[in-house]
């Protein structure tokens, strides 16, 4: 009998949540729709990723500053820092990675957007022999990204987006695999 009534108190919660998120993002899609607030030609963002394991980790931070050239169509520049660690038994390495480049976005439809950018890296390559780090090498990694994704708007100002990008320049020593998905935010000022 207990077990049944939380069962039934977590749906009705479940329930409840659902019905205020969509209502929420209706009234926010009308505000933005209506825009009576005034939008912003400039736009900061960007987005973070973290990954741990038992065998190292991965730290992203790449932060943007854009342009709206029209009401749909947005270009601007990305900066990109990179740390990464690895490892296991006695094979230890960790690199600081960094670079920038140029982006542009075009908004398709009611957040739908495509997406174009072009990237030069700074990366630290280690060279292994024998389950050891020899030698480490810094060179500079090209990468052409082309690729679409989606942004929910907040407000007329704010959004969080997702992502999903190919690498049209994939090579050995590219650090990035295909396809790669990222998840950012962004807001006007």
């Amino acid at each position: 009998m207990h077990r049944n009534l939380n069962f039934a108190l977590i749906r009705r919660l479940t329930i409840f949540i659902l019905l205020s998120f969509f209502f929420n993002g209706t009234s926010m899609a009308q505000q933005v729709a209506g825009a009576p607030e005034k939008q912003s030609r400039w736009v900061f963002g960007g987005d973070f990723g973290l990954g741990f394991s038992s065998y190292g980790s991965n730290v992203l931070i790449s932060p943007t500053a854009g342009y709206k050239i029209t009401p749909a169509w947005e270009g601007g520049v990305r900066l990109t820092y990179n740390y990464y660690s690895y490892k296991d038994r006695s094979l230890k390495f960790s690199s600081h990675n960094y670079g920038g480049g140029l982006y542009t976005t075009y908004v398709i439809f009611k957040g739908l957007f495509a997406h174009a950018e072009n990237e030069l890296l700074s990366y630290e390559r280690a060279i292994i022999s024998q389950n050891a780090v020899v030698e480490t090498e810094r060179i500079a990694v090209h990468s052409i990204f082309i690729g679409g994704g989606y942004r929910q708007y907040f407000t007329a100002n704010s959004f969080a987006s997702i992502m999903i990008l190919y690498n049209l320049n994939e090579t050995l020593d590219s650090p990035y695999e295909n396809p790669m998905f990222r998840i950012g935010f962004g807001f006007g000022l």
